[in-house]
């Protein structure tokens, strides 16, 4: 395998062995590690992984907190094909599965377009919420192709023309179905910068900070998103949080989000930013390693109590775990929800979702809080799959796979037996093949 590949092909040991992940609880030892740099190591990995019956994984941009993208196999890191093209006549992206959208977004806005809102790979094919969402939905609606590797080693092209159940399956449906080397997305027309803000508030002003959000939502534009978070400050102390983008003007944002510049925070950040800078506004909290396990929540009912009894919980789980964040984020769903459910395996077409990262131990327990009030319904789906993390490893059996697939599952069953028949990819929410 050493011999044949162009990329690399590590070993414990070996300079440049690195199983290092955005969350560090989320490594395994593999046994090895190819590092590929082109379609035909993927195939030469995935063969030699089988031949020798080694569990496989693949790790695009390294930022899931599960061992999902991880083994004690063989590992596939993504990392080296990253290679993006712009055919800017058929307004389509052709991205390598290891490019980051911070690359892809630096690239594209060559062509005043944009893809949606690190690693495009994962984040693509388990469903893509981000900036774009409420003008363009999510990133899986947006994908008209890919590349994809399978178990057998045939390199596969998912299409409208071509393997189109393959595509179907890959609209949400994750690592499934085998290692996807590249994706082609649909561009957008994207104007050069964005207005971002970011405001803190103490503590006691969380209930006209949620009221002023509730009341916000009422006329919320698809170009703008809001995100509200409970953390500690750098001076250690507790804050909420109020960050906003507006892919407008800096007049248009400040009409947009004045309303909560009234409420008087005690600390405000409003800039307009260049649109290639726009996915590194959080670079802070994508740092390899650097990160913790996370959990989303799908929550239906945000309201001043039941956001207050969030708080509580999350200043006892902060007292253990310093760096514990609840994060509540508001897009226009409209776009999202106009796409019949079964067009894509993805099955989360629903509104807010909620992000919550704390210790092992809290973090459940803070997730039953964030989402107390909301419907029966809501608190029994595990909300968006690409933050189920603590779910989507738990394969002995399918009851999570068929939670986070819904009424797609059966339909995903059959793309199973299909292309992956005997399972070689069962890190995430793995399908069991339709009988």
């Amino acid at each position: 395998l050493k011999n044949s590949c162009k990329g690399s092909v590590c070993e414990p040991g070996d300079e440049g062995y690195n199983n290092s992940k955005w969350a560090p609880n989320a490594t395994r030892p593999s046994k090895i590690i190819v590092t590929p740099e082109e379609t035909e190591d993927v195939v030469k990995a995935i063969k030699y992984a089988r031949s020798q019956g080694l569990p496989l994984a693949v790790r695009g941009g390294g930022h899931s907190s599960s061992t999902a993208s991880a083994t004690d196999g063989l590992l596939v890191d993504m990392q080296k094909m990253n290679n993006i093209r712009v055919d800017a006549d058929a307004k389509v992206a052709y991205v390598q599965a290891g490019a980051k959208v911070a690359q892809v977004e630096a690239e594209t806005i060559k062509y005043g377009t944009s893809l949606l809102q690190v690693g495009i790979g994962g984040y693509t094919i388990g469903g893509g919420i981000g900036y774009s969402t409420g003008a363009y939905g999510l990133a899986v609606d947006n994908l008209v192709s890919a590349t994809v590797v399978l178990a057998s080693g045939e390199v596969a092209q998912a299409s409208d023309s071509e393997n189109p159940d393959l595509l179907w399956g890959l609209r949400g449906g994750g690592s499934n179905f085998g290692i996807v080397v590249e994706l082609g997305v649909k561009l957008h027309p994207q104007r050069a910068d964005a207005y971002s803000i970011s405001y803190v508030y103490l503590p006691s002003q969380l209930p006209a900070v949620v009221e002023a959000i509730n009341e916000y939502r009422k006329a919320q534009n698809s170009h703008e998103s809001v995100f509200f978070l409970i953390g500690l400050g750098p001076d250690k102390n507790p804050y909420v949080i109020l960050n906003g983008l507006s892919n407008s003007s800096q007049e248009e944002g400040e009409g947009a989000f004045n309303r909560f510049l009234d409420l008087k925070p005690v600390n405000t950040t409003a800039v307009q930013v260049p649109w290639a800078e726009v996915s590194k506004l959080t670079d802070s909290l994508n740092v390899v390693p650097g990160g913790k396990i996370f959990v989303g929540a799908h929550v239906d009912n945000f309201d001043v109590e039941q956001v207050q009894k969030t708080y509580d919980a999350w200043q006892e789980a902060v007292k253990k775990a310093p760096f514990s964040i609840v994060m509540y984020e508001f897009f226009d769903y409209g776009k999202v929800a106009s796409v019949p459910l079964g067009d894509t395996a993805f099955a989360q077409r629903y509104d807010v979702n909620d992000y919550i990262t704390s210790a092992w131990d809290d973090l459940l327990k803070l997730r039953s809080v964030v989402s107390g009030s909301s419907s029966q319904a809501a608190r029994e789906t595990l909300g968006y799959a690409n933050y189920a993390d603590p779910f989507c490893t738990r394969n002995d059996n399918d009851e999570y796979a068929r939670k986070v697939f819904g009424a797609n599952y059966a339909r995903l069953q059959e793309v199973k037996k299909k292309y992956d028949p005997d399972v070689a990819f069962d890190r995430w929410f793995a399908v069991s093949p339709a009988a």
